[in-house]
């Protein structure tokens, strides 16, 4: 059972998810436990449903369980939070596989436990005492990841864009609805994934229509 991370292009997404971070108050840790206070998914799910209300942005976010057998032959367990935007994009985080547990008992414990580890990540929660805090949180890992493929993409827009010729610039930037004026580092390096890949492909058109290779 690999745990990963699973994203449609989402920046959106990503853009809201920074909002309600900025909002997010760290819930406080009322449970004790063998290492130390910790919050519980309670507390948890209160400090991220109230995070997104403050931030006013149009999350959701739902939990499912995958099961599997180990090598060893144990059931395991691994919940998957998918965080939605009302634009239809979405990320999802898988957390720490557990054990299923044998009786009702272990097993609401167990996937409770694993519930609680796999929000906490999604929304950057530090939800024990024991976390010093310092490992990136599996949101922030996509945030990097797409943020670093839009920066690929906006280099790839420039290096085309010095080829375009100048008469076809305005129309390139038309299918953006930006103006050739804003064929500038400060304007292009503020695009989304999508606009600059949108503009990239206009820039690639007007190239080949131009007869430049």
């Amino acid at each position: 059972m690999l745990r990963k991370n699973a994203y449609n292009p989402a920046p959106e997404l990503m853009e809201a998810l920074a909002k309600v971070q900025l909002n997010m108050v760290q819930p406080t840790k009322t449970k004790n436990g063998h290492f130390g206070k910790y919050a519980d998914l309670a507390d948890i799910d209160n400090a991220v449903r109230l995070a997104i209300k403050n931030s006013e942005e149009p999350l959701a976010y739902t939990q499912s369980i995958n099961t599997d057998i180990d090598a060893n032959g144990k059931r395991m367990a691994q919940i998957v939070t998918t965080i939605t935007h009302s634009s239809g994009e979405y990320i999802e985080v898988e957390g720490l596989p557990v054990e299923f547990g044998q009786s009702p008992q272990q097993m609401l414990a167990n996937t409770t436990y694993a519930r609680r580890g796999s929000l906490a990540a999604a929304f950057g929660i530090v939800a024990d005492d024991d976390d010093d805090g310092e490992n990136i949180t599996a949101l922030k890992q996509e945030q990097i990841k797409h943020d670093n493929v839009r920066k690929a993409i906006i280099a790839k827009l420039k290096e085309v864009l010095k080829s375009v010729p100048k008469e076809k610039l305005e129309q390139v930037f038309a299918t953006g609805g930006m103006t050739s004026k804003d064929n500038n580092d400060t304007q292009l390096n503020k695009l989304s994934a999508d606009k600059a890949s949108l503009l990239a492909g206009a820039a690639i058109f007007a190239k080949n229509d131009a007869g430049i290779e």
